[in-house]
């Protein structure tokens, strides 16, 4: 999965305001696309996003694939990613390439909300709740 350079700019601050900021960026990543995912509306997949100056992340990184077990919790989130995507998109993903081409974009919205409405002083608890209720 591939982030752009908006994407890594907004990492570190976004992860400092979850309490994220010595955690490993998954952390950060996975909560921009659980907030697109939040968002009543599609993304526009035909819309590019400019990779330039971001990062490749392995799935393994991302979505856990292939991570065995951890201390008796899950580790490999892959497959159910790729199915709350698809409900979400309304969308059946039949391939890899799919899947990562609607990851990359939930990431690239959910970080854009973030750093939109984000401000120094939010609590992420009140902002959840101001947001999307």
């Amino acid at each position: 999965m591939r982030t752009s350079y908006f994407t890594e700019e907004q990492l570190p601050r976004i992860a400092k305001y979850l309490g994220f900021e010595n955690e490993p960026k998954w952390l950060a990543i996975r909560f921009a696309v659980s907030i697109s995912l939040a968002l009543d509306e599609s993304i526009d997949i035909d819309e590019p996003i400019d990779f330039t100056g971001g990062k490749v992340y392995n799935w393994d990184v991302i979505t856990g694939k292939g991570k065995n077990e951890l201390q008796g919790e899950q580790a490999d989130y892959h497959d159910l990613m790729a199915l709350i995507i698809a409900n979400s998109e309304k969308t059946q993903i039949t391939t890899n390439k799919q899947f990562e081409k609607l990851l990359e974009h939930h990431c690239e919205r959910g970080f854009r909300v973030l750093a939109s409405s984000w401000r120094d002083n939010s609590d992420v608890f009140e902002w959840v709740r101001e947001e999307f209720f």
